[in-house]
């Protein structure tokens, strides 16, 4: 059994939750029980509980409730597991719209000179 099964206060799950099967109608107790568990294997044995408990009593609303709370729990301990990576580059955005002007200004400028030279650049 894993680490996460086991309480703060030392009992072992199997009693706890024969001590949840005895308090059934009290929330606090199964809060208490649901709260002992600290990793997703030790998550599905508790839903594993709570499920055989939903087959022996179908549609029992405690047994419902501490279902999904046992589903929301895994699935933040599951998201909390995954490798966290920096988003991808972003390369700069315009680079290529000022290249492309850059371009053209060099262009306009050598025949701007060009036709200067033909033209007015050479005197009387």
């Amino acid at each position: 059994m894993s680490d996460g099964a086991r309480g703060a206060e030392g009992a072992d799950e199997p009693a706890a939750w024969a001590e949840v099967e005895r308090r059934w109608g009290e929330p606090a107790i199964h809060q208490a029980y649901v709260a002992r568990f600290n990793d997703l294997a030790a998550i599905a044995i508790a839903g594993r509980r709570y499920r055989d408990a939903l087959a022996a009593r179908p549609g029992d609303p405690v047994a419902l409730a501490m279902k999904e709370a046992l589903l929301r729990k895994a699935t933040v301990l599951g998201l909390a597991q995954l490798p966290r990576s920096a988003p991808p580059r972003v390369p700069e955005r315009g680079w290529r719209r000022r290249a492309l002007l850059l371009a053209a200004s060099t262009l306009a400028s050598a025949l701007a000179w060009t036709v200067w030279r033909m033209f007015g650049g050479r005197g009387p």
